[in-house]
């Protein structure tokens, strides 16, 4: 019987990114994404839990890991991503998020992979992530007609929901007019 595997965190996902250029410790990789700027803005992960997910994902099968020894230094697992690594996360970076609640962490790691991947890849992700954005917002105004004027909690519950995706709507047309999303989209004679 096989070991079963465990449900991967969409947190996790992210560490996938770092894998795509080169294999990694985890020590390394707990150092790149402790930096200041970066992912560091909008996601905060302790070494021990670093390792955790690390496992988990050479469980899934994301990962492959080997021991290295470089002259007297201690043992180290390096490891590699898996060509499913490499498919699950760049499914993952093109997806858009589904909840306004996923915005300011994970559709932001999304964008943070995307800026540095194929110059389309920033744009693209933002246009649907958009067309996403209006339908919650349609989604909002319908309900709100609805409402009574004894549904007060429920109206202010829902302006505030709204006032939240007009801002996230806002900036994400600021993105695809923004100089790094723009200038890489069109700028590129392989697109």
């Amino acid at each position: 019987m096989s070991p079963r595997k465990k449900s991967t965190n969409p947190l996790e996902i992210i560490l996938l990114g770092f894998f795509q250029e080169n294999p990694l410790h985890g020590y390394d990789l707990f150092k790149i994404i402790s930096q200041p700027g970066g992912i560091s803005d909008i996601w905060h992960v302790n070494q021990s839990n670093l390792y955790a997910m690390l496992d988990n994902l050479e469980g899934n099968g994301y990962l492959m890991s080997h021991l290295i020894q470089i002259g007297n230094t201690p043992v180290r697992k390096e490891y590699h991503i898996t060509k499913a690594g490499i498919s699950r996360f760049e499914e993952w970076m093109m997806e858009p998020v589904m909840h306004g609640r996923e915005m300011r962490q994970m559709f932001l790691a999304k964008l943070f992979f995307a800026v540095n991947d194929n110059p389309n890849t920033a744009l693209k992700l933002v246009m649907k992530q958009k067309s996403i954005a209006d339908a919650w917002k349609e989604s909002i105004l319908e309900t709100m007609q609805d409402l009574t004027v004894e549904d007060l909690y429920d109206r202010l519950v829902l302006d505030s929901r709204l006032k939240q995706i007009n801002a996230w709507l806002e900036w994400l047309d600021e993105c695809m007019k923004s100089q790094i999303i723009n200038h890489k989209a069109t700028n590129n004679p392989m697109t």
